[in-house]
Formats: structure tokens, sequence, C-alpha cells
């Protein structure tokens, strides 16, 4: 079986199990619904400590009876929204790749990556700590 194979939800209690040794004060965790299931967050609750919050998407289509008033119709929102939470990432990861070396997957050692991340993130810091002194 390859990890192709293998759902997220099942995936993520592997690697949590060995994301938990070096960082062993998460707490808490966001996912998108791709991992909404009662039992991963029981479980990460249970095994690591760890509070699952799934972050939703606004609902887009609703089911109503057809006999229901205009004015009782639910609101639907056009356009770009931004997500709570999702943008960390997403802003998170455009930090990173403007690192010429970051915005491809160069290196052959996930070590190597990572502790380019860190000088990344380290560099970016001290930018912002210089310019706010």
């Amino acid at each position: 079986m390859g990890a192709a194979d293998e759902n997220d939800r099942d995936g993520v209690k592997k690697v949590l199990s060995k994301v938990k040794i070096k960082y062993n004060t998460l707490k808490k965790m966001w996912a998108d619904m791709g991992y909404e299931s009662r039992d991963l967050k029981d479980a990460l609750q249970k095994e690591h400590g760890i509070d699952l919050e799934i972050v939703k998407r606004p609902p887009r289509r609703f089911w109503v009876h057809k006999d229901t008033p205009v004015e009782l119709l639910p609101t639907v929102e056009v356009g770009f929204k931004i997500q709570p939470k999702r943008w960390i990432v997403e802003r998170t990861f455009a930090w990173i790749c403007r690192n010429r070396r970051l915005s491809k997957e160069y290196d052959l050692l996930p070590q190597s990556t990572e502790n380019l991340i860190y000088l990344s993130m380290s560099r970016l810091m001290l930018h912002r700590f210089s310019e706010g002194s």
C-alpha cells in the first residue's frame, strides 16, 4: 500500500506520533473539511492532547421547501471571502517561497529544507524587528 492509497485522516495519526516527539507543546490543530471526523477528533484529543478544529467554508447552497417565502430565504455571499485561520497557512507559505531556494524542492534531505525554513522565518522576524525599532 502506497502513500497515495492512504486516507489523510489515517495518515495524520502516523505523522503526529512522530511530530509530538519534537513538538510536545502542540495543543491546537486547524484542518480543512477533509479531516472532519469525530473519531479523528477524539483520537487526537485522547492520544496526543490536541484539539482539532475544522475550518469550514461558508455554505453556498441551501435546501429550502418550495413554499418558503422569499424574505425567509437565506442569503449567499458572493465573491472572495477570507476564511478564518486558513489565510495564516497561505500567508506563511507565500513568505517562505519568497526565498529562491525554497520556491522549489531542490534539496534531497527533508532536514535541509526544514533548516532553510527556520532560516527564512528567522530572517523575516529579524527584518520586522529592525523595522519596529
